[in-house]
């Protein structure tokens, strides 16, 4: 699983603007499934910080956006504290 979640976030560093904010706040593994389900915080194309969920089909080698929601204020400074900071650009280099 490890080794398909790198590729995930290989992935997911593509569809992502090189030096965007973005906090991963969940990634779960489904193992029957061979499917990463992987919830990042970023600025939308509205202006206002939105959650995005994204699915990586290991299998297929595919990456999936299943949707966003926007984000209360509150919402967003609890994903800053409790989220994980993703490295874009480290991301896109590899």
């Amino acid at each position: 699983p490890e080794e398909s979640l790198a590729e995930a976030h290989r992935r997911l560093a593509r569809v992502l603007r090189r030096g965007e904010l973005v906090w991963i706040v969940e990634e779960r593994y489904d193992a029957p499934h061979t499917t990463w389900y992987i919830d990042a915080v970023r600025l939308g194309a509205q202006g206002r910080w939105v959650r995005q969920r994204h699915r990586y089909d290991a299998q297929a080698e595919t990456l999936y956006f299943l949707g966003e929601r926007p984000l209360s204020d509150q919402e967003f400074r609890a994903a800053r504290q409790n989220g994980t900071l993703f490295d874009v650009a480290a991301w896109q280099d590899q």
